[in-house]
């Protein structure tokens, strides 16, 4: 006889005490690190510009990430707004609070959504404003809105962030160099919560 809301099934344990928390607009009062600029190219669109920095982080080949974080600054390249980082166990993206000097966090499902980069580009494509506006930076978002921007830079955009993902020569060397710059910068800003060691 079948299970009946009068007559449920039995429960049964957990597969596993696994437990992740979804990252859902965590507010975090901190400024995040600045992109390391040997390690960027640089997409100019009108009043926005974008870089895409080849990250790389860890102490060895064993405990290394790299793949692709994408700036999006106005067209000055001083006031970053967003931030989509395509590396690590946890992939997210930023809004920048340049105002307070903080970032809300949103984590990224990539089972839903497929690989980040594609929708990252097509979310810049489709909804920059938006995405401005979340970053409270509605002067630069109408702007975007009356005057459009150069999305021809796009594909150059995937293909650089597709291309931070791959292998390098230079991996650990640019690996350890962003260790230091993360160890730098959390040193001057000691509420800079970053992860535990080894939880790249």
């Amino acid at each position: 006889m079948g299970a009946s809301m009068e007559n449920p099934p039995p429960a049964l344990p957990p597969h596993s005490n696994r437990q992740t928390d979804t990252i859902r607009g965590q507010y975090h009062q901190f400024a995040l690190i600045p992109m390391i600029e040997a390690h960027a190219t640089w997409f100019d669109a009108g009043p926005i510009s974008i870089a895409v920095e080849a990250r790389a982080l860890g102490d060895s080949a064993e405990r290394m990430v790299r793949g692709p974080s994408i700036h999006v600054f106005a067209a000055n390249r001083t006031d970053e707004y967003l931030r989509f980082d395509v590396f690590g166990s946890v992939l997210h993206y930023h809004y920048i609070l340049n105002d307070k000097n903080h970032n809300i966090l949103w984590g990224y499902d990539p089972d839903t959504n497929g690989p980040m980069i594609p929708w990252a580009v097509n979310a810049l494509r489709d909804r920059l404003p938006t995405l401005l506006r979340g970053a409270k930076a509605d002067k630069l978002a109408k702007e975007v809105e009356e005057q459009g921007w150069d999305t021809s830079i796009l594909p150059g955009v995937a293909r650089a962030a597709a291309e931070a993902l791959a292998p390098r020569e230079d991996d650990l060397q640019r690996a350890k160099e962003g260790m230091d710059w993360m160890y730098q910068w959390q040193r001057v800003h000691p509420q800079f919560n970053t992860l535990a060691e080894g939880e790249y």
